[in-house]
């Protein structure tokens, strides 16, 4: 069984539209859906009621993604995990990878396979016709080395976060989603991805990742400021890999908003 696990926050319409073209999927094996929604308002939650959802897990209050993930993680069980923020849609090609990718999580050939990005690797290594693995480190990929983790759509087992730990709770989203991709770099995790994307971004918002070093919109018309920019970030993510512990789990250059409200 898969367990399709959404985490969602105030966004009701989107959502619906998101369980939808998940429902439109052929699936060749049993499905679960589970929904963790972090505290979002009355109205909304009763909204969440009255949808197809086979778990739904709700909040009094918002505790971050990381929290709501966590929980959802737990309450999944699915030999497998799909996981979709509420504001991605499946494509219906999805199900020409299905297979492909369970097969290669069964054998361990892959710990995680990833379904979408907001960028290309210039560097991959071919597994299958249709799925790659990100190198651990590789120059053709600087400026994404450290984006091996995304909370972008991905499928992985319950054992994943058992080896490599959960999420680190108490975080802003891009100080928790950085972190755990940080320590994901720091394992022996061997990460996927497709060469077609197979989910679309609702809104074309783009990865938490980039929130905490954003690119200010005067600097978005030039192309030269932009790469140096891409350069600046991926100069400061390098260093966060090579100072971090895992035990403390602790970034030095990014501000874990969260704590600081």
């Amino acid at each position: 069984m898969i367990s399709i696990l959404i985490t969602h926050y105030e966004r009701p319409q989107i959502i619906a539209e998101c369980l939808d073209k998940i429902r439109q999927i052929n699936w060749a094996c049993k499905i679960e859906i589970v929904v963790s929604d972090d505290g979002s308002t009355t109205n909304v939650q009763d909204f969440l009621k009255t949808l197809n959802i086979d778990t739904l897990l709700l909040s009094e209050r918002n505790f971050g993604l990381a929290s709501n993930l966590n929980r959802g993680l737990k309450a999944c069980r699915g030999e497998y995990i799909l996981y979709v923020q509420e504001d991605f849609f499946v494509d219906p090609a999805f199900v020409e990878v299905i297979e492909e990718s369970l097969m290669l999580l069964k054998v361990k050939t892959l710990d995680m396979v990833r379904y979408c990005a907001n960028y290309r690797f210039n560097h991959l290594i071919p597994i299958t016709k249709k799925i790659n693995k990100i190198p651990r480190f590789s120059l053709r990929n600087f400026n994404i080395n450290t984006f091996h983790y995304s909370d972008n759509p991905f499928m992985t087992t319950p054992s994943f976060f058992e080896k490599f730990g959960y999420f680190l709770e108490n975080t802003s989203g891009g100080y928790g989603e950085t972190e755990f991709a940080i320590r994901i770099l720091n394992s022996d995790a061997k990460i996927g991805i497709t060469n077609k994307y197979y989910f679309k971004h609702a809104h074309g918002i783009s990865s938490v990742m980039d929130v905490d070093f954003a690119i200010p919109k005067a600097k978005k018309k030039s192309g030269i400021k932009k790469k140096i920019w891409r350069f600046a970030r991926a100069i400061r993510q390098h260093l966060e890999w090579l100072l971090y512990n895992p035990n403390t789990r602790k970034l030095y250059t990014y501000s874990n908003k969260r704590i600081a409200q």
